[in-house]
């Protein structure tokens, strides 16, 4: 499926594209049937598609909703007296410090640092290249549910599931030829180093 028309726009933005294109998940014709925006993958999702509305965030797609056992800001049910893990499965909107925002799903707790892009630069070592992570400026929980897994189960890792320019603080000046602002971004420009026998910068390519 090519990438949906929810993917390619600030979160909660959407128009006629998202609301009348193909279903986020089963590519349903979205102009023959209910549909509503998912408040964990942020995709507009169909009926058929949809686990529930849930009173304190709305509808959760059926795909973001399983196996879990509900959906809240807290456990779903008391611990498990057989020892299983309670794991907490979010999606975070998360402001970074490389000029984006993303919807983030994480296992676990709030994050500190988010693999983004590569706007701050890299490090080459081995010949493999890998992006400098992004600093989180601000995190905004979207959902919260949690799961009993069993003992020793593994965590998904974090997950860049949309990805959006920084908006904060637009400007535009009131005057005729003034200034103005788009938002944000990245306070620098990372440059890659090659630990290849070489300590300093890598020309970017």
């Amino acid at each position: 499926m090519s990438r949906h028309p929810c993917q390619r726009h600030r979160p909660g933005h959407h128009d006629d594209a998202c609301m009348s294109g193909p279903c986020g998940f089963c590519g349903t014709d979205l102009r023959t049937t209910a549909s509503g925006e998912c408040r964990s993958c942020l995709l507009i999702v169909c009926e058929g598609c949809d686990a529930g509305y849930d009173p304190d965030q709305g509808p959760i797609c059926a795909p973001c909703a399983q196996p879990g056992h509900g959906n809240g800001s807290g456990p779903a049910e008391p611990a498990s007296p057989n020892g299983w893990q309670l794991h907490r499965l979010c999606v975070f909107l998360v402001s970074l410090s490389c000029g984006h925002l993303v919807s983030l799903f994480v296992n676990g707790w709030y994050p500190v640092a988010v693999a983004c892009c590569d706007r701050l630069g890299g490090t080459i070592r081995n010949g493999l290249y890998v992006a400098h992570a992004s600093d989180v400026d601000y995190v905004q929980v979207i959902s919260e549910r949690y799961e009993h897994r069993l003992p020793g189960a593994g965590r998904e890792p974090n997950e860049v599931r949309g990805r959006w320019p920084r908006t904060d603080d637009p400007y535009r000046s009131p005057h005729s030829g003034g200034g103005s602002s788009t938002g944000r971004y990245p306070a620098r420009v990372g440059a890659v180093w090659s630990l290849d026998g070489s300590t300093t910068p890598a020309t970017p390519s």
